[in-house]
């Protein structure tokens, strides 16, 4: 890495940001006036070395931090954070539900929070504004997670043709996504040296660089074994799912929605995500007996918050709660 450890990284952090201090000649204060991309180089740089996030998230990130200092930049592009107030702060995210939708606010704030967070620590604001972003509150009434039955699954296992190496390809891939409950991205990122024959375990790569381990029923194992028997041999790349048409290559998350879509339809199904898949995988799971806490063991959930969205799926524990319908009217 560039620096060996975390306390080497903020040391050159906070070096750089005391660096950006200087002295107004007008009023003799010091100030730090971070120009716009000094401050994004130094953001950047924390989200990589410190945080070691994605690339694909640096860039989330990023974009949208960047959104947020346009706003706050003086007439020369100057960025004064030691002036930014917290209001300027919670007006810039509130002002955003006037162009995006719940979730994307939640996404901006997280990001924005992020960045005040590193220019607290960095000594580029003179006061931590991170709990000027506040809360953004999404509301998920009425938006519960769409699964596909158990026979709905079954049709699209069976659309991929076994007799070719795409359809082969293409079966291991979805029943990997319906019985483990990977996203599309984790699927993609899947390498030959994540799975473990011998103790029957596959070592996925999630959200946030962590690593889960799920064990490998013996349905996948076998569909994994029939396609690598079938996968081009002498290919430099680790991952597991390459390209069948074309020079091999590895595929991409999109590259796995897209698989998961064309089997939807062709099983009748319509258009199906490939993240509606790991909403099945839940429900299996819940349908079979299991609890929340073991769908959240499966699906790798950080708090059992998270695995509480699939409660509307375990229909024998709601169905204690619904109080019996009257069926006879009480004259007296």
């Amino acid at each position: 890495g560039l620096f060996e450890s975390r306390a080497e990284t903020l040391s050159f952090l906070i070096k750089e940001g005391v660096a950006s201090m200087d002295t107004d000649g007008a009023d003799g204060r010091g100030r730090c006036r971070g120009l716009l991309e000094g401050a994004m180089e130094g953001f950047e740089l924390f989200l990589v070395v410190d945080k070691g996030v994605s690339p694909a998230t640096q860039m989330c990130y990023a974009r949208h931090v960047r959104t947020f200092l346009v706003s706050l930049a003086g007439p020369d592009g100057d960025v004064d954070l030691r002036g930014v107030a917290a209001w300027q702060v919670r007006a810039f995210v509130t002002g955003l539900g006037r162009r995006y939708a719940p979730e994307s606010m939640k996404l901006i704030a997280t990001a924005v929070r992020s960045f005040l967070g590193f220019a607290w620590m960095t000594g580029r604001t003179a006061t931590d504004l991170t709990g000027a972003v506040g809360p953004v509150v999404t509301h998920r009434s009425g938006q519960l997670p769409k699964s596909l039955p158990a026979a709905d699954v079954g049709r699209l296992l069976a659309s991929p043709d076994r007799e070719t190496t795409t359809g082969i390809r293409d079966y291991a891939l979805l029943l990997l996504l319906s019985r483990l409950g990977l996203r599309a991205g984790e699927a993609s990122g899947l390498r030959l040296d994540d799975i473990d024959w011998q103790a029957a375990t596959i070592t996925a790569t999630v959200k946030g660089g962590g690593h889960l381990l799920l064990p490998l029923p013996a349905d996948v194992g076998q569909a994994l074994v029939t396609y690598l028997q079938r996968r081009p041999v002498g290919v430099a790349h680790r991952e597991v799912f390459l390209q069948v048409r074309g020079v091999p290559a590895p595929m991409n998350s999109r590259a796995v929605t897209q698989v998961v879509a064309r089997h939807g339809v062709r099983a009748g199904l319509g258009p199906v995500r490939a993240h509606r898949l790991r909403h099945s995988a839940a429900r299996a799971v819940l349908v079979a007996g299991g609890t929340l806490v073991e769908v959240g063991e499966l699906l790798g959930h950080a708090t059992s918050q998270m695995s509480m969205v699939y409660s509307s799926f375990d229909w024998p524990s709601l169905a204690v709660l619904a109080r019996p319908w009257p069926t006879e009217v009480d004259d007296a």
